[in-house]
């Protein structure tokens, strides 16, 4: 399998005065804190949208700036299944325990509800087996409902029925898909509401 950080082991605790750049300093995820190990208290995640999919851009620029080895590919399906097996290297050398996701960032859109539910369910066989592989859980899901332009006007608050209809559809095969990884919970995101 093709390795996205070549070069790089997973990064542990060294404590305070490390020169490793690459080390944690004050996470110690076995120390505790009170009666809780700092893992306990702290359970971090990685979020594809940030890690995973942000090109980089900016209101001044809408051109991406980062060059990502994971988003290379013409066929959008296995450019979906590269970023997948990135996010979980990536996330496996940090020692996060969790990952974290919006539906359409795991899966690209189709032309269809019915197409993109068969795109993103393809994409979630390959999250289980990547979760199997590495012990890395599903903290929270989620779905974009905001930034296809159907959503100009909301999606649980929009004024046209067929936009609402698709939102609840869309957040229902959401809400499946990180129940189905196990996820700990459900973010109910209103970016545009």
């Amino acid at each position: 399998m093709k390795e996205f950080f070549p070069g790089i082991s997973r990064i542990k605790y060294e404590g305070p005065k490390t020169k490793n750049p690459l080390a944690l300093r004050c996470y110690n995820a076995g120390e505790k804190v009170g009666k809780k190990t700092m893992a306990e208290h702290l359970r971090f995640s990685v979020v594809y949208w940030h890690t995973m999919k942000g090109g980089g851009t900016d209101p001044f620029g809408p051109t991406p700036v980062y060059d990502r080895p994971w988003d290379v590919a013409t066929d959008p399906m296995q450019r979906a299944e590269d970023t997948m097996r990135a996010a979980f290297e990536f996330t496996g050398k940090l020692g996060a325990p969790f990952w974290a996701f919006h539906d359409r960032d795991i899966a690209p859109e189709g032309d269809t509800l019915a197409e993109s539910n068969t795109r993103l369910d393809q994409i979630v066989r390959l999250a289980k087996k990547l979760q199997r592989d590495t012990g890395i859980k599903l903290l929270w899901g989620t779905s974009n409902c905001f930034s296809h332009e159907r959503f100009t006007h909301g999606a649980g608050t929009n004024p046209d029925p067929h936009v609402f209809a698709w939102a609840a559809a869309q957040i229902k095969k959401a809400m499946e898909c990180t129940k189905d990884l196990g996820g700990v919970n459900y973010v109910f995101w209103g970016g545009r509401e």
